[in-house]
């Protein structure tokens, strides 16, 4: 009897289980690795149609190597960025691509737009359903940019967007069917109840604080039920107009809030939640404070949180809350857990496992055991931005220098590097830049120093320099002899930084 003795290989799955596997997978090892595997590895990547690209962090050569192997219609999901790391990158990606050819994309993130190229991208109808950007410049120049934004508002398709500029003079039409709104800005209570008056399927809206004036109305027998999640993140509200504001959102099942002391009333929040927010599942808050005089008595700490440990919040609710003091600022923090991202609480709150950015100040000696104390509350290994700044005009320079780079060697996924002293010299910089790092940004003093830096450091994908003084004056003829040394760089030269995306060595 003829027996089948081939043994199972993942060349002879079905095509549709290969395409759940790419799903796990980046883009640079499908389109490098994966696909160099076997020839018919070779057509699947070609026929797979989930790629989600991101060049938000990508050296040149590989955002170039990307472009060439990618089919645009493939494309659901990209993300491009003129951030320092990749000046000019849309620019650069337009010029390659016609976005009429990603007729299958539906997620499109924007980091740094120049608004011509935002009217290059969007003059056509689309199909996108989710939206994420950022101008290059804070104010708007083209008067037809508002314009356009409400038409992209309106687009039926739309159902989550996400951009930083004010909501002033935009239309918010009541056939927009916005499913989420996140504005990395402040409204005044106008904005805010124009904006969720139209949007009338929107579920969660994200912003940074409303602004509630004294003659504005507010009333509390309009219910806006769609809503379920909503979040400030930098309030300054006091707690009446927060309390009224919350009234027109009873079935409410998420709040974030980030505030001052007019939060601290624990017995407060308790009674509106049972009053108003019967739906409330998750309260996420963080609230800070300053004290006039010293604390030394815990009492006067567990003063702030006694009223957050009631039978409410402990059994019913399960809502956990700490309370951190920091002697040396009299500063205090009364937050949710697990503690909720926002920038207002990292900078006071040491205890972080998982931190990504870390920024180190370092005047006089370097600590005896800080790196080792660093790692007890850091996790070392998660840091992928490191901001250093250092004083290397006293006798403990070497002292310094030797710590530096032992942390530096800790620091495996490092990518982005910025070092913060005019007086450290550009062979001290070589010396301390680890070859995993792609991205650094730091100030030398003169042309030459960043000329011996670009050809010593090949490993980095990109340069930021600071420029000053009479720097500025040979500009010129420094981007001569970069565009002549590395083929194909861009550069952005504004605010007094130079910044560069490096392209090919010239040999």
């Amino acid at each position: 009897m003829a027996t089948n003795n081939h043994t199972p290989s993942i060349c002879t799955l079905p095509v549709e289980l290969i395409y759940r596997i790419l799903d796990t997978l980046d883009n640079e090892t499908i389109l490098f690795s994966f696909g160099y595997t076997c020839k018919r590895f070779q057509t699947i990547i070609h026929t797979y149609n989930q790629y989600k690209l991101s060049f938000k962090l990508i050296s040149k050569r590989y955002f170039h190597l990307i472009c060439h192997s990618i089919h645009p219609e493939n494309i659901i999901s990209l993300t491009l960025s003129n951030n320092k790391q990749t000046p000019d990158q849309i620019k650069c990606f337009l010029s390659i691509f016609s976005i009429q050819q990603f007729i299958r994309l539906r997620s499109l993130t924007l980091n740094k737009i120049d608004e011509d190229d935002f009217y290059t991208i969007f003059q056509f109808r689309n199909t996108i359903s989710s939206l994420s950007f950022t101008f290059l410049k804070s104010t708007l120049q083209n008067s037809q940019t508002i314009s356009l934004l409400s038409s992209i508002i309106s687009n039926k398709n739309l159902r989550y967007l996400d951009f930083n500029l004010s909501p002033k003079d935009l239309l918010w039409s009541n056939q927009c069917l916005l499913q989420t709104l996140i504005i990395s800005n402040t409204l005044n209570f106008t904005q805010f109840s124009t904006i969720i008056s139209n949007l009338l399927l929107l579920k969660k809206f994200v912003l940074q604080d409303c602004i509630i004036h004294k003659n504005d109305i507010i009333d509390c027998s309009i219910r806006y039920l769609p809503l379920i999640s909503l979040s400030f993140n930098d309030s300054k509200l006091n707690m009446d107009n927060c309390e009224l504001l919350l009234c027109l959102f009873p079935l409410l099942e998420h709040f974030h809030i980030v505030g001052g002391d007019y939060f601290f009333d624990g017995f407060r929040w308790e009674k509106l939640i049972q009053k108003n927010l019967l739906k409330l599942k998750k309260f996420e808050f963080a609230f800070c404070g300053n004290t006039s005089m010293l604390w030394t008595n815990s009492n006067d700490i567990e003063s702030l949180i006694t009223p957050f440990r009631t039978p409410f919040w402990i059994e019913y609710k399960q809502w956990f809350v700490v309370c951190c003091y920091f002697i040396d600022t009299n500063n205090y923090t009364l937050y949710s857990l697990p503690i909720c991202k926002s920038n207002n609480i990292l900078s006071q709150n040491p205890f972080f496992r998982k931190l990504n950015a870390l920024s180190l100040c370092v005047e006089n000696e370097w600590p005896t055991g800080s790196t080792e104390y660093l790692s007890t509350f850091i996790n070392l290994s998660s840091i992928r931005e490191l901001s250093i700044s250092i004083d290397l005009e006293n006798e403990y320079v070497l002292d310094k220098l030797t710590n530096i780079t032992n942390l530096l060697n800790q620091l495996y996924n490092l990518q982005s590097l910025r070092i913060d002293n005019c007086l450290t010299s550009a062979e001290i910089i070589r010396l301390l830049v680890p070859n995993h790092v792609k991205y650094l940004r730091t100030v030398v003093p003169d042309i030459d120093d960043m000329k011996f830096i670009i050809e010593q450091l090949t490993h980095l994908s990109s340069i930021t320099f600071e420029i000053f003084g009479k720097m500025k004056y040979f500009l010129e003829d420094f981007l001569t002899w970069l565009m002549e040394t590395r083929i194909n760089s861009t550069y952005r030269y504004d605010d007094q930084f130079l910044s560069m995306w490096l392209g090919k060595i010239n040999n």
